[in-house]
Formats: structure tokens, sequence, C-alpha cells
């Protein structure tokens, strides 16, 4: 396969805490997750990668272009970064929040009915057909997050980087996001996504880091990375890790 995105050797600091060594790897149609405890370093890799933040060292490479080298509205065509929270400084509709996405197409609040179709389907794609015209802010936190991944659809990117997205959701809210997110890959995109919930990552993901105070100490394909002494050693509890009855996927419980 591929490698469409990579880090090599990546290091940054900042007070008391520091990104070592980092070395990442994405491949063309794959869901890679990242996990780790609080404050391991998870959200400043993504930030990294998104060039929300400038490495002190070492390479990004997308596409085998270095980073450094690509403009932002470069970067915007290969590379779109969902966050968990999104809090518009206006009364925004859902229609005009996903139309942020084409910025770098030049496009962006001057659509035509081509463009207007492109924001159907990717509303469509989410499962929010027809919430063009909602206000974006009476939606659920579920149904919020669902129109940033149908902007990153119009923005026409081959990867996502995706940070926490179902953080602080039902489990309902959170299976049907992680589930848009998988089918995407058929599609043809790439995902790199930092989670909270193992069970999630490990049911989802095709390759997993595990992140501990800025270093990678696992990797692997979730068999691999979610068992009982790697759990212990990355959040320093004990817990058990059973294999799902029926999906055969690791399952921690405690």
């Amino acid at each position: 396969m591929k490698k469409i995105l990579e880090t090599k050797n990546l290091y940054f600091s900042y007070e008391q805490f520091s990104i070592k060594n980092l070395n990442i790897t994405l491949e063309k149609g794959k869901f890679v997750g990242v996990i780790g405890p609080n404050g391991a370093g998870k959200s400043t890799t993504l930030n990294l990668i998104s060039k929300l933040l400038k490495p002190k060292s070492g390479k990004i490479l997308v596409f085998g272009k270095d980073l450094k080298k690509l403009s932002r509205l470069e970067l915007a065509k290969y590379i779109s970064f969902v966050r968990q929270d999104f809090t518009p400084a206006f009364e925004f509709k859902v229609k005009d929040i996903v139309e942020m996405g084409g910025f770098h197409r030049n496009r962006s609040f001057f659509s035509n009915i081509e463009e207007n179709e492109k924001i159907k389907q990717s509303l469509k794609l989410v499962g929010l057909e027809g919430f063009e015209n909602r206000y974006f802010s009476t939606l659920s936190g579920g149904e919020q997050r669902r129109v940033l991944i149908a902007r990153s659809l119009y923005q026409e990117t081959p990867i996502l980087i995706v940070d926490e997205l179902t953080a602080h959701l039902d489990i309902s809210h959170s299976i049907h996001i992680v589930e848009i997110l998988k089918k995407l890959t058929t599609l043809g995109k790439s995902i790199l996504a930092a989670f909270h919930n193992i069970n999630i990552a490990s049911k989802y993901c095709d390759y997993i880091y595990a992140i501990k105070d800025g270093k990678i100490i696992f990797e692997g394909i979730p068999d691999s990375v979610i068992t009982k002494e790697n759990i212990k050693k990355l959040y320093e509890t004990e817990v058990e890790v059973l294999s799902h009855p029926s999906k055969s996927y690791p399952i921690v419980i405690f």
C-alpha cells in the first residue's frame, strides 16, 4: 500500500511536554487510530500534521511533499481537519458551515447550482439530508459533528484528520459518527483519528498507535495493541481485555 502521510522522527516541545521521535504512517483507504491518556500528545500530534503547530525537527510528508513547503491553501487540497468543538462567532446555517470547506477553491459563499448540489451530497453522506437551512446552533452535538464531517467532504481532501470526535457523545451518536468515518474509507478516504474510547478504536481502526508522554510505546493492529499488559502500561490501571464474542476484536472492561 502507498504511504500518503508520514511523519519522520518528529520532535516538538513546549513548557514541560515534548513529542519525541514520532513516526506515524497513513496508507490510502486506511482508518488509523491514536490512543493514549489525557496529555499524552494525541491532539498535539494532529495539530503538527495539520500545520497548526510547527515541529522543532523531523519531517511530515504528504503524498511525498514536505509539509513545511506547502502553503495552507495547498495543504487544504490534501488534508481536512475535523475537531470535536466548533463554535462559530456568528449564526450560520448548516449549508454555510459546509461551504466553508471550499475556501481553497475560491468558491466559498459564491455557490452555484453545481456547488449547492455538492453541499447536499456531502450532507446526505453523513445522514443530514435536508438540513441545509437549519441553523448550526440548533443542532445536537452529534449532528453538529456530522456537519463538520460534511464540511470535510465538501473540501474534497483525500485525508481526514479527526480529533476526539466522539468525546462527550452518547454511545448511539458515537457509533453513528465512527461508522460514517469507516464508510468514508470504503469510498477512498484515508483517516487518522485520535480516540478516548479504546473499544471504539479497537472495533473500527485498521491500525493503532498508542502514545504516552509524547512517545509511541505500542503500534499495530488492534489485536496486538489492545492487550491487558499494554493497557496497564499505557494508562497505569488494571483492566481485563476480552475478545468480542461474535466479531473477535479486543474489548477493554474494568
